[in-house]
């Protein structure tokens, strides 16, 4: 998978933000630009991360759209640090809004390679099992933080019925599928939702049989391509979150992936086995 020459994460971050910005707006760039004295074309480069932004232009846009104060902060300081590559974010794992750049790089890319050791991706959770793996993980959240996680979950998983939808292949471990679920019959239903998603073209499902040593025991992560920007890592853990772009990282995930798709049963082997633990 050749890697290309692209703005840093936190380029293509902030390009992202500002771009909703506008568009929650209902104004044009052309329309934005007068207002603030600059061209149209030029704010449409920085919303495709083409070119960046001097820190007086971002703060006027800032000003024009209103921005809050603690996410102004934010971006300001994405601004000033937007030629770092790699980036790690101390972070809140459990609110729907600190997920927002995730969410970011997840909905643009055209294909996502995922694999899970401990528990079934996101994507492809149903709302009982998300709602079992958030309450045993979230500590002292109350249920209203719990149904708006679940709902953030469950919206996420539209980048696989739009209508072009993400190329999604994950890889788990078989003891995943084994993992009970307190509610009667969730666990059976969890694997039929499985099925129902691995028989989908843009779904390829994996399973890794428990009895194998792998390259994929130091962790999970996600690799995550796009048309006509450069390849993301992403690594998640309670407290941190992490993007990794710079090539030797991420070719590193690539070819750890590479050898897992090769150890772990066939996606064919896989749905045999689905349809055999829902039997």
């Amino acid at each position: 998978m050749p890697r290309r020459a692209g703005p840093s994460a936190r380029s293509r971050r902030l390009a992202r933000t500002l771009r909703r910005l506008r568009a929650d707006s209902g104004l044009s760039a052309a329309e934005v630009g007068r207002a603030l004295g600059m061209s149209g074309s030029k704010l449409n480069r920085i919303e495709a991360a083409e070119i960046g932004i001097y820190q007086d232009d971002l703060e006027k846009l800032l000003d024009f759209f209103r921005v809050p104060r603690k996410r102004r902060v934010e971006l300001l300081d994405i601004a000033r640090h937007a030629e770092q590559r790699g980036w790690l974010r101390m972070r809140n794992a459990n609110l729907p809004a600190d997920w927002q750049t995730w969410t970011d790089f997840e909905e643009e890319a055209t294909a996502l390679r995922n694999y899970e050791p401990l528990m079934l991706p996101g994507l492809l959770q149903t709302a009982e099992y998300a709602r079992s793996i958030i309450e045993a993980t979230g500590g002292e959240l109350v249920d209203g933080n719990i149904d708006e996680l679940v709902s953030c979950r469950m919206a996420r998983q539209t980048l696989l019925t739009k209508a072009e939808p993400v190329q999604f292949h994950a890889i788990v471990e078989e003891d995943v599928l084994k993992r009970p679920l307190e509610e009667d019959g969730a666990r059976e239903r969890q694997l039929r939702h499985l099925v129902a998603q691995a028989e989908r073209t843009n779904i390829t499902l994996q399973v890794m049989r428990s009895d194998r040593m792998h390259p994929g025991l130091n962790g999970p992560f996600v690799i995550l391509e796009y048309d006509a920007d450069p390849s993301l890592v992403w690594l998640e853990s309670k407290l941190v979150s992490m993007f990794l772009e710079e090539d030797e990282q991420v070719e590193s995930y690539v070819s750890t992936w590479q050898e897992l798709e090769k150890l772990a049963l066939g996606p064919e082997e896989t749905l045999d086995l689905l349809r055999e633990l829902v039997s």
